[in-house]
């Protein structure tokens, strides 16, 4: 092989490399527009007439996230929403029920944003502040705990620990329901299904606020 033909061989590949990247995306993005339709249809019927895309993101920590557009909220047009997955995900084999029982936990956040007015959404502004962040995420994991996906967030929890740098840990265990906790609460709803209603009004902020008294 001559010196031209392997510069051409790797001109044609240094081509090719956007390409191959941006298919592996489209790929990803409609991989979990799948996953949504199937959980929507059957875990989150009020959903099925919101319009949601799903977009890619890159990111060390952070695998899926959910927001509305902020386009359509500035300008006051019917809103839609957003589902960011990052394709580590799947290439580092977060294992499938975790990743459905993630996107569950993010379309409760479309859930919530789509039952709020305009004025209610603002209200957002305060997840600056690390409270009102760890409650409006453990409320979403109890959304989706309640409609049948707590054994796959426990799947979730233990993939993402071991897929986020040392130093996300505590900010992971601090926002979110970990698996000893969720573990704790489904045995709890066995016996006692209304407390999940009951974890709702009054999110539990660590293990020991865990209980199965009203």
């Amino acid at each position: 092989m001559n010196k031209f033909t392997v510069q051409l061989i790797l001109c044609l590949v240094l081509c090719l490399l956007p390409h191959i990247a941006f298919s592996k995306q489209i790929v990803v993005e409609i991989k979990t527009q799948t996953i949504i339709a199937e959980i929507i249809k059957t875990s989150y019927p009020e959903l099925k007439s919101v319009k949601i895309n799903v977009r890619t993101f890159e990111s060390p920590a952070n695998y899926f996230q959910s927001q509305f557009s902020l386009t359509r909220f500035l300008t006051c047009q019917k809103l839609h929403y957003n589902i960011y997955v990052n394709p580590e995900a799947f290439n580092k084999n977060a294992p499938e029920e975790a990743i459905r029982a993630i996107i569950a936990h993010e379309l409760a956040h479309v859930l919530y944003y789509s039952e709020r007015n305009r004025l209610e959404l603002i209200g957002l502004v305060n997840l600056i502040d690390k409270g009102f962040t760890t409650k409006f995420e453990r409320r979403a994991d109890l959304e989706a705990i309640a409609r049948g996906y707590g054994d796959g967030l426990i799947k979730y929890r233990q993939w993402l620990y071991q897929n986020i740098p040392a130093k996300k840990l505590s900010e992971k265990k601090r926002n979110y329901f970990s698996p000893e906790e969720i573990e704790k609460m489904l045995e709890i709803i066995k016996q006692k299904p209304v407390m999940i209603d009951v974890w709702k009004k009054k999110v539990p902020r660590n293990l020991n606020e865990i209980s199965d008294k009203p």
